[in-house]
């Protein structure tokens, strides 16, 4: 089923559309008006989050290891943002 969400961060608008299964994310797209560097990372965070489930925990266990990988740079916008985001989404 796909659902959509947002969330406002302090520095920007994510939108984000889920495809998920029993709880279970199949296909994420992540929108917005919000800046983060390196510029193709969001394509990279959208694959890194299929085949997680949609429990806050985990998704920002991931998502904060992602931007410590990847070298992210997201002013006014957090790992949490992205979470809270997923979570109104789903």
């Amino acid at each position: 089923m796909r659902t959509e969400g947002q969330h406002k961060a302090r520095k920007g608008l994510i939108k984000v559309s889920v495809d998920e299964e029993g709880g279970i994310i199949q296909k994420a797209v992540i929108s917005g008006d919000f800046f983060l560097y390196p510029e193709d990372s969001l394509w990279f965070l959208e694959k890194e989050l299929v085949g997680m489930k949609l429990i806050r925990e985990e998704l920002l266990a991931k998502v904060n290891d992602f931007y410590k990988e990847m070298g992210i740079f997201s002013p006014g916008v957090t790992p949490e943002d992205f979470v809270e985001a997923l979570l109104k989404a789903a």
